[in-house]
């Protein structure tokens, strides 16, 4: 049996923490895959008397395009996956 065929799509990632978007950044260049991180910024004023009291919170969306064949691109999404849900985004080492 043989399994032909092209899958392609996208996969987002979000966070809100400046160091995990570098990590991601760094493990996704290790591995060639295409992505984009897109950052939207929220300012809220607490004291509309006071513009001094307002605070800015910076939220990060990580699109990943992935396309390939159905046997090597289910291990890339299935380590994407661990990765998201817990296991980091540690460079693995040099084989």
């Amino acid at each position: 049996m043989q399994m032909t065929g092209w899958l392609s799509g996208q996969v987002f990632l979000q966070t809100v923490d400046d160091e995990e978007v570098k990590a991601v950044t760094a493990w996704l260049n290790s591995k060639s895959l295409a992505h984009q991180v897109m950052t939207a910024s929220e300012r809220i004023t607490l004291d509309a008397n006071d513009p001094a009291s307002s605070v800015t919170a910076n939220s990060f969306s990580i699109g990943i395009q992935l396309a390939g064949f159905p046997q090597v691109l289910s291990q890339v999404l299935a380590d994407i996956t661990a990765r998201a849900h817990g296991k980091g985004w540690v460079l693995d080492p040099p084989a």
